[in-house]
């Protein structure tokens, strides 16, 4: 069966092809009988299922941007963004909504912004991460609705909607796994220091390790990539050589610290063990295997594009959500 057309829905409303044309596109200066009459065949012939049509009746594009890093494109798999992104796809491809992909770096301060300021899109999902940062003061006063996944850090206005994924409490169960293993010199890898996952996983891991009654070992910042794992880890190996336990709070750079561990001749898990964070592919394909804080990525997406979408559509939804973290242990420990 053919689809209907915007002709089909005037013809059974008795109307005109513009008259059905202007109600769809949501003008309110149509004669209410005939808006009623448009919007009534429209639904009875099915044509609501184009939902291209039925946002612009709304007045709304119809659409979403999802902002996520230029860098992170040339790798589609094993990484935060691909996970996330995944799920916020999923969520709004439910809500029958058009994703609108919006690639930034570290040097785009005006771009997107504007592009906001086109009406092409009713919100944007960003997926956070440490290449744009600095998207968030930009985007205070954007004139659409912003989900951000992952905690901005600084000022990002009066009720933000806000996906993170419980940062503290990672940082305490990698805390926790060490010292149960029987380690007592633990380094820590975090990540940058602008990026607030990143500092709730240090203070959960600084508070764990006080509670057990170690003292905190050496601290060196990475960038969440392996590149900058693998540095760090040559940094904490010059601070104490006898270190036997590493939290890096990320599984990338904690794959890079186990390729610096296995170079200096330390075994792990003999030697050192080593806990990740996230819970992506790098973690199962590590040799040994990770033990990480897993983070539920897909489901943060799919939690932002739902609560965005909501939001567009006036309904009241709860706009902070923060989702548990668990450990999920293999042979790195």
């Amino acid at each position: 069966m053919a689809r209907p057309t915007i002709i089909d829905v005037a013809k059974a409303a008795g109307v005109s092809r513009a008259t059905a044309a202007r109600v769809l596109a949501g003008a309110t200066n149509v004669d209410p009988v005939m808006t009623s009459a448009v919007e009534r065949e429209a639904r009875n012939l099915g044509y609501e299922t184009n939902f291209a049509a039925r946002m612009l009746r709304g007045g709304r594009a119809g659409a979403i941007g999802l902002v996520l890093a230029f860098n992170e494109i040339g790798s589609l798999n094993g990484t935060f963004f691909a996970s996330a992104l995944k799920g916020a796809a999923k969520g709004l491809a439910a809500g029958d909504v058009q994703p609108v992909l919006l690639p930034a770096d570290d040097e785009d301060l005006g771009r997107i912004p504007k592009f906001l300021r086109s009406g092409a899109v009713d919100g944007v999902i960003v997926i956070l991460q440490h290449e744009i940062t600095h998207l968030v003061d930009s985007l205070a006063d954007s004139p659409v609705p912003v989900a951000w996944i992952g905690r901005p850090h600084g000022d990002v206005g009066p009720d933000p909607i806000v996906i993170d994924a419980d940062n503290h409490t990672g940082g305490i169960l990698a805390a926790r796994a060490l010292v149960e293993a029987g380690r007592r010199r633990i380094g820590i890898i975090t990540g940058p220091p602008d990026m607030e996952q990143a500092n709730e996983r240090t203070r959960g891991w600084t508070e764990e390790l006080t509670r057990s009654g170690i003292a905190p070992g050496p601290m060196v910042h990475g960038d969440f990539t392996v590149d900058s794992g693998m540095a760090a880890m040559a940094r904490l190996l010059q601070r104490d050589p006898d270190l036997d336990g590493v939290f890096a709070s990320s599984d990338l750079m904690a794959s890079g610290a186990l390729r610096v561990l296995q170079a200096a001749g330390r075994r792990v898990p003999l030697d050192v063990s080593l806990v990740g964070f996230d819970d992506v592919l790098p973690a199962t394909t590590s040799d040994p295997p990770l033990t990480t804080v897993r983070q539920p990525l897909e489901d943060m997406g799919r939690t932002a594009a739902e609560i965005l979408i909501a939001t567009i559509a006036g309904r009241e939804v709860e706009r902070v959500q923060i989702l548990p973290t668990t450990l999920v242990r293999r042979e790195s420990l």
